[in-house]
């Protein structure tokens, strides 16, 4: 793989971000700090899209994106939260490249989709890893060697790589049946390359999360989604997830910040809501 220039991390504090995900163990480029860092980042820090809601496009530069996720207490989708962790890892000593994907989540077969998203390669031991912990619930909870072709264990979930000419497909393991996550690229992007991707996703007309409320994150046995209106507790292995719909904007409120940990401002919220109202019923 191509290697790319690597990001200035000398804004980044690395005391304050350790605080925001409860990370108490000593900071070095080992497995077990990596497997740890994965896991308290996703319990900590959700996926969410609130922010292109609100017709913004996100910060990708380090201070930025420690302001909102840290400081404030946000969290962030792929190119904001794998590019704070890709810094994170960096500042730690770790070997780490951005990777580039096609999200295949839901789409199908014969349909193209862009590079809209971005996962980290870490290299521990000479041996080429995928971390990823910004997509939604999709994300492994664990580092998975790119050179296995068999079924990897992430935590609580499943994963095998197939190889797509010279990309490589994700795949999950859901209620028995293996489904596609995203298509990983074999060239590392540059910086210009996410800033594009995120652009793309914060503002064209097509972009799924500009339109729709997504948040996930890691909690004890499985993970929390709630996509628009609907809230889902559920674990990967299992085909019934514990679910219910959500109305009123004090709902939301409370979910946002019990299930999720986020102080999200009012303004923010009503942005949410008016979202919400355009949806179809």
């Amino acid at each position: 793989m191509s290697t790319v220039a690597p990001i200035d991390v000398r804004e980044l504090d690395l005391d304050a971000y350790r605080r925001r995900i409860g990370f108490a163990g000593a900071l070095a480029p080992t497995r077990d700090c990596l497997e740890r860092l994965i896991l308290d980042h996703a319990t900590a820090i959700p996926f969410d899209n609130i922010e292109v809601l609100a017709r913004r496009v996100p910060r990708l530069d380090v201070a930025g994106l420690q302001d909102k996720m840290v400081r404030q207490r946000r969290g962030g989708y792929c190119f904001e939260q794998n590019t704070l962790f890709r810094a994170v890892l960096q500042a730690v000593g770790f070997d780490v490249q951005p990777m580039e994907a096609r999200i295949r989540s839901g789409v199908a077969a014969d349909v193209v989709t862009a590079r809209t998203h971005l996962a980290t390669r870490v290299v521990l031991d000479g041996v080429a890893h995928m971390v990823d912990v910004g997509c939604s619930t999709v994300a492994p909870l664990a580092p998975l060697v790119l050179a296995r072709r068999d079924t990897q264990a992430a935590g609580s979930g499943f994963y095998r790589f197939v190889d797509v000419g010279d990309e490589l497909l994700l795949q999950t393991l859901a209620a028995g049946v293996w489904t596609d996550c995203y298509q990983l690229m074999p060239t590392a992007p540059h910086a210009i390359d996410g800033e594009m991707g995120n652009w793309f996703v914060a503002t064209h007309p097509k972009s799924m999360l500009a339109h729709n409320l997504l948040l996930g994150r890691a909690i004890e046995g499985g993970r929390l989604r709630l996509f628009n209106r609907r809230l889902s507790a559920f674990q990967p292995q299992h085909a019934a997830p514990v679910e219910r719909e959500l109305h009123a904007r004090a709902e939301f409120a409370d979910v946002l910040a019990d299930g999720f940990g986020l102080d999200v401002a009012s303004a923010d919220l009503d942005a949410v809501m008016a979202a919400l109202d355009k949806l179809p019923a």
